[in-house]
């Protein structure tokens, strides 16, 4: 009995041994299970790390190829024409360029990308889109990022920035001295050390500006001058009319910004009027030539007049600078009028130019240029300044016989008119001025009007005469450029009722507007530019009180013009901002000597490129 129960106690005590080994075999398995999963999960989590960094590297490698043309660019207002022609996204556009600078990140194809600096592991490569850069100052540039085994493509918009970036630009906030009569010095409100220095022009409590303002000077505001939108200056502090206070600031405070240069000439704009330099000027558009006079018609057609002009597309001799007529006279006649059309009395009607730029020159003097006269005149030119003695009569008007209106050929002073010489005579009159200065016969002036239809940029050697409204027939596509070297102004002549005893001047009681009266206003749309002059209103400071001045555009100019005056004369303003100038601008638009450009718009794309360099493809087969 003894010896069965001890029997049975050795099997028990071999079974609890059994089970024993059995459950470390097991617990051993499953911890070989647990260490190879965790093995196995934290080898896929290195991968997936990896993996993402490269992903979120191939962008930031894209932005840094944004960055890098958007500093060549900056540095090079020419960059534009520098890219890669057989690029796919620049060759399906219409884009043409003068070469690539040797600039790695142009490459199209292969192994070869250009490295991000302070990057072992990221490159970019990029496409340029610049068939709307002459069109509208906008610039569209792929960007291929790389970083491993990760490539991503992004597509923006650049456009520089640019004076019609602002509702209201200006270079100095004072007017110029040759229009307030000042031997005051021209000089900035900020600069220090300037005897005579010219003041500043203020805003009026009144006025509210419903746009981007900017200015290489300093404002000068009332205490009620609403800013709705942003203001950019030389400092952060606009000066006070009066008192402390200077404006209310709906649109943020002021801000400093660097200088923004005006071009001393926008003569290198009538090169687009060329048609030896296709690589630079693709498409040409129209030269003129003295004065000449544009109404717009509506539904995208207009009327010139422009007797001096002899060629209106042009080729200039590199050698010996000789400047004739474009090969193809019919092409040009068909775009910007025939010759014996434009010298006619009724002009030559045609379409407003597609998307491209008209420009007036002075007649020039060089003998060996198509447009020059030699002393001669065009032939249907009689009656003028240029072919007539000027007999200047007490009533201030240029006659030849009596009550003959004598003209610069445009039809410049008109009928009645008596021309303000600005100048204090004796016993409170004023001088008669000087019709061949003010309306010049041979000078780059235009004279426009009417309902505008298209996209156009109209620039003068001379001075842009608004002789009466100009606005879009559709504003949400039309689109107008005015830049005029001198000036750009509102034409608002005057008349003499009571002229002084020795018939050379007028009673200053006498002097009123030939054809304006109380209340009358004028709206202007276009972006409006003078380079080296400003934008003014003829005449501000007589007559009754207008009504109101509204330009729907942008404005920028060398010095500020006067429209009004703080008693009862001239308009009143309303400057709106076109909204659409912050994306796109009028055709071939006068460009600041150096300026950044800033992207408009962003988007992620398909991936251009395969890591190995190749094209993506889409489903077809060809290359995105």
């Amino acid at each position: 009995m003894i010896g069965r129960i001890s029997a049975a106690l050795r099997r028990a005590h071999g079974d609890d041994r059994g089970m024993a080994l059995a459950n470390v075999v097991i617990f051993g398995t499953v911890m070989l299970m647990l260490v190879a999963t965790m093995v196995a999960v934290s080898t896929s989590g290195a991968v997936k790390s990896a993996t993402d960094r490269n992903f979120q590297n191939a962008m930031a490698a894209a932005y840094a190829g944004l960055a890098d043309y958007q500093s060549k660019l900056s540095n090079d207002n020419g960059y534009a024409l520098y890219g890669n022609a057989a690029a796919q996204f620049s060759k399906t556009s219409g884009s043409t360029f003068t070469g690539d600078d040797k600039n790695t990140a142009f490459t199209s194809s292969g192994s070869q990308w250009a490295s991000v600096v302070g990057s072992t592991d990221q490159f970019f490569r990029y496409e340029v889109d610049n068939a709307d850069y002459s069109s509208k100052g906008v610039l569209r540039v792929r960007v291929t990022g790389k970083s491993g085994g990760s490539v991503r493509s992004l597509v923006a918009n650049l456009k520089g920035d640019g004076f019609i970036n602002y509702l209201y630009f200006t270079n100095y906030e004072s007017s110029s001295p040759s229009i307030s009569g000042s031997d005051c010095t021209t000089a900035y409100q900020w600069q220090g050390g300037v005897s005579n220095r010219c003041q500043a022009v203020q805003f009026a409590g009144t006025d509210v500006l419903n746009g981007p303002i900017r200015t290489n000077d300093v404002f000068t505001a009332a205490c009620a001058t609403t800013f709705n939108g942003s203001v950019e200056q030389h400092d952060t502090r606009v000066r006070p009319s009066s008192g402390t206070c200077s404006g209310q600031f709906l649109g943020g405070d002021p801000s400093p910004v660097p200088y923004l240069g005006l071009p001393a000439l926008n003569s290198n704009m009538s090169q687009e009027t060329r048609t030896d330099i296709p690589a630079t000027v693709p498409r040409p558009g129209c030269l003129y030539t003295g004065p000449t006079r544009v109404t717009f018609l509506g539904g995208g057609k207009m009327t010139v007049w422009s007797p001096w002009s002899k060629a209106t597309q042009i080729r200039v001799d590199s050698q010996s600078g000789e400047v004739s007529a474009s090969a193809d006279t019919a092409k040009a006649a068909s775009l910007c009028g025939s010759i014996d059309a434009l010298q006619s009395q009724g002009g030559a009607t045609i379409p407003t130019l597609p998307a491209n730029l008209v420009y007036v020159q002075d007649v020039p003097s060089a003998t060996n240029n198509v447009n020059t006269w030699s002393g001669t005149f065009p032939s249907k030119y009689t009656n003028t300044y240029c072919t007539t003695t000027v007999t200047v009569g007490a009533n201030g008007r240029a006659t030849t016989k009596a009550n003959q209106p004598f003209s610069n050929g445009m039809g410049y002073p008109a009928a009645g008119e008596w021309v303000n010489g600005r100048s204090a005579g004796r016993n409170n009159t004023t001088q008669a001025g000087s019709a061949p200065d003010t309306y010049s016969c041979t000078a780059g002036d235009v004279f426009v009007s009417g309902p505008f239809a298209g996209a156009m940029t109209i620039a003068s050697s001379g001075t842009i005469w608004a002789t009466g409204s100009v606005t879009y027939a559709d504003p949400t596509t039309d689109i107008l450029g005015l830049v005029g070297q001198n000036a750009v102004e509102v034409y608002n002549p005057t008349k003499c009722t009571s002229y002084a005893s020795d018939g050379t001047a007028c009673n200053n009681s006498g002097i009123a507007l030939l054809n304006r009266s109380t209340g009358d206003g004028i709206t202007i749309s276009g972006a409006i530019a003078s380079n080296a002059g400003t934008f003014w209103n003829q005449n501000y400071d007589v007559g009754p009180k207008l009504g109101t001045l509204k330009v729907v555009g942008s404005i920028a100019q060398n010095w500020r013009g006067p429209v009004a005056t703080t008693g009862n004369t001239g308009f009143s303003k309303n400057y709106v901002y076109d909204q659409r100038l912050l994306t796109t601008a009028p055709p071939k638009f006068l460009q600041p000597v150096s300026t950044s450009y800033g992207v408009t718009t962003q988007v992620e794309v398909q991936s251009a490129y395969q890591v190995d360099g190749a094209c993506a493809r889409t489903s077809t087969g060809a290359c995105r």
